[in-house]
């Protein structure tokens, strides 16, 4: 896949769901990110066509149905096809240098809750 010719408008829509953590249907999706509904439905059917979000459930959203739908790949699974493991070490390394401290803090604690919560993932399994 050539990430690289995806449009803004393309980008902007995958973020979001990825940053949305479930399937959502079009018009959820355009409620919770603030976007034109009709701009959101041709975006995400561009996405649908080039196999980077799917149909995960069809379900009632008020009278009718409605399609949810969710990314097929991750963040890091598109920055790995971008970058190599090697490149995206370094361009993390030289992000977190220009950070401010409380920024670097914020990180920090991030990272702390992510690594907290799949530890207690893999402690219920």
């Amino acid at each position: 896949m050539d990430y690289l010719s995806f449009s803004k408008k393309e980008w902007e829509i995958l973020i979001c769901f990825w940053n949305a953590h479930e399937p959502l249907c079009c018009s959820d999706f355009s409620e919770r990110f603030g976007l034109n509904r009709n701009t959101s439905l041709s975006v995400i059917r561009k996405l649908v066509n080039k196999g980077v979000l799917e149909v995960e459930s069809i379900k009632m959203s008020g009278s009718v149905l409605a399609r949810r739908f969710q990314p097929t790949v991750s963040e890091l699974e598109v920055l790995q096809t971008i970058l190599g493991k090697e490149q995206i070490s370094d361009l993390l390394a030289v992000a977190i240098h220009r950070l401010e401290p409380k920024q670097l803090d914020l990180l920090l604690a991030k990272i702390a809750a992510c690594k907290q919560k799949l530890t207690a993932q893999k402690l219920a399994q």
